[in-house]
Parts: structure tokens; sequence; C-alpha cells
């Protein structure tokens, strides 16, 4: 069974800026066993995130579990930015790449796209160098998580999988074994090619810090004043009407 697929890539596209989607590869060789789930867990390093929105609109695909993250719009120096994350794919495999008759031979693919997004970095000097951060994002790991039912069927031929406790866990949070059931792991087998992949998210320039610093304090401001006087005028032509209102009235 630990043969069924192999992941044959993890790639990120585009590699530069704020948003990359990571697209993982799998080798189907022969049907899933029909009581097993495939899995795909992603470690999220703190400067990325996953928008849960977003994800949600690819349920054809996978259903997901998210684990931290903490605020999405906070950059990476908030305390709301809640450090590294995980993510956990409930793997849809489609009836095209599932079929019984299939020879498993003949090369079938299937792809998993994942939208990633960067949090705005640290400011950094330019005599630092590039203005850029060097995330590194780790192949994520593919596993089937199988019944009871598959643990018989399968014997002394299944390696059973040396997955976290942490991992464990979040496999039990997944819809496929909320009722309790304890599920037998088998990892997927990667190529020997699959490696961590670098984004290169853009920072600012800390020598401009200060300066936007005060300009958006003296923004605020002028705004603040424009309002109360608005405010104050408004206020001003009411009393006046209510005043001419009333001397009509005598």
């Amino acid at each position: 069974m630990d043969e069924t697929v192999v992941l044959l890539s993890a790639t990120l596209a585009p590699t530069k800026g704020f948003h990359t989607t990571s697209t993982t590869r799998f080798a189907i060789r022969s049907p899933r066993p029909r009581s097993c789930t495939l899995y795909l867990y992603f470690t999220l390093p703190a400067q990325l995130f996953v928008d849960p929105y977003e994800l949600a609109h690819r349920r054809a695909y996978y259903t997901f579990e998210r684990f931290g993250g903490g605020n999405l719009e906070a950059p990476v120096f908030a305390h709301g930015a809640g450090g590294p994350s995980g993510l956990l794919l409930d793997v849809i495999v489609p009836e095209s790449v599932n079929d019984d008759e299939a020879d498993e031979g003949d090369g079938r693919t299937l792809s998993v796209e994942v939208p990633l997004h960067a949090r705005y970095g640290v400011p950094k000097a330019k005599m630092e160098g590039e203005l850029i951060d060097e995330v590194v994002f780790p192949p994520p790991e593919a596993f089937w998580a199988c019944r009871e039912q598959e643990r018989r069927a399968g014997g002394s031929q299944a390696k059973r999988a040396q997955v976290p406790d942490a991992l464990r866990d979040a496999v039990k949070l997944a819809p496929a074994f909320r009722d309790g059931a304890e599920p037998m792991f088998v990892l997927v087998p990667r190529a020997k090619s699959v490696r961590a992949q670098t984004l290169r998210v853009p920072v600012g320039d800390a020598g401009d810090v200060a300066v936007v610093e005060t300009g958006t304090v003296i923004a605020i401001l002028f705004a603040f004043v424009y309002l109360l006087r608005n405010i104050a005028r408004a206020s001003r032509g009411k009393r006046a009407d209510t005043v001419a209102r009333a001397k009509k009235s005598i």
C-alpha cells in the first residue's frame, strides 16, 4: 500500500512576492485502499499564512484544518502573528485517477494547489544588502490514514509511519476520524528531487520608517482637525436654522 502514491514534486510559483501557490504532484500507481484517506500536512513558517476563506472555495479538491497562525493581517513582528502554523489537507482523489481497472504503469498524476500569502517582514537597512527576506518553505508530508479494517488487511506489508503526536492529534480532528477511530498511518514516499523551496519576500527600508511614521501621524492629525471643523460647522448651521424657524413662528 505504501507504493500506491508517490510524491513527485513540491514547488512554489512565483518564487518572489507576497502571493504564491504551492503545487504538490503525486504519481498514482494503483487504486487507493477504500478505507484510507490521503492527507497532506504543511508546516508554515511564521512569515507565511493561508486564507481559510480562499481555501473554502477549493472544497472540490480537499477539505482542510488550520492549526495556529494568529491574525491573518498581522506583520511578522506583531504579537498577533502567532508564529509557525500547520495546515492539514484531506485530499479528494478523483475517480479518474482512482479506477480499480487502471494500469499501475499508466502514469496517472494528481496535483494539489494551495495559495499562500506572505506577511510584511521586519524592515532592513539598505546597507545590509537587497531588501528581501528569504523564507524557506519545507515540502509537505503526505500520508495515508487508514481505518481498522485496512490495518487488518495490510498486515505486515504496510509500513507504520512515525508520525508526531501533534500530527496524530491533528488527524483526529479531520472529518474522517472524528468518531474517535484510531487510524493507522502510512507515509507516502517522496521522489529524491523533492526539496524545500525558498520564497523571496520584499521588505521595507528601515531608513524610511521614521519618515513614514511621522507622515502618518501628521495625516491623522489633519484628518482629525478637518472632521472636528466640519462637525462644528454643521452644528452651528443646524443651530442657526433652529433659531430662524423659531423667529418665524413668533
